[in-house]
């Protein structure tokens, strides 16, 4: 049997996949997101936002994506469906529960959770699906 690999092309793309998925998902949530985050409006958080952000996001992206990547050649993730299941539940067990308690504390709107989060498990979702079907093994 051959040992599976890390796929840097893969991880690139997921990525790249991710920022546009994150600006789909927020033009879809806009006006919503906004009036539950307490902020006032679009253009304003456009033009305060630094370039840092997107840089940070970029790279926060490529290493969960990195880490995904090699969590799968360690428990043999071959198909997408194993990709998504392991990838959902990492998501909810790590991320979900834990965003979803500390919002709870901070007085935030469930459903600005639900908003903030959504966009989070298409993501998982997406990266456990292509890192599953795009493998690579040794040669």
């Amino acid at each position: 049997m051959k040992a599976l690999k890390i796929n840097f092309v893969a991880i690139a793309v997921l990525a790249v996949a991710f920022q546009l998925t994150n600006v789909a998902w927020y033009s879809l949530a806009g006006d919503r997101w906004v009036e539950l985050s307490g902020l006032k409006n679009v253009a304003d958080i456009a033009a305060a936002t630094s370039p840092l952000a997107y840089l940070s996001s970029i790279i926060t992206s490529a290493l969960f994506c990195f880490m995904l990547a090699w969590l799968f050649t360690k428990i043999r993730v071959e198909t997408a469906l194993q990709g998504i299941i392991y990838a959902v539940s990492f998501y909810g067990c790590f991320v979900f529960f834990e965003s979803m308690t500390k919002d709870m504390f901070h007085l935030r709107p469930f459903m600005l959770t639900l908003i903030n989060e959504g966009v989070n498990f298409i993501n998982y979702t997406l990266a456990g699906a292509v890192l599953g079907v795009w493998r690579k093994y040794e040669a």
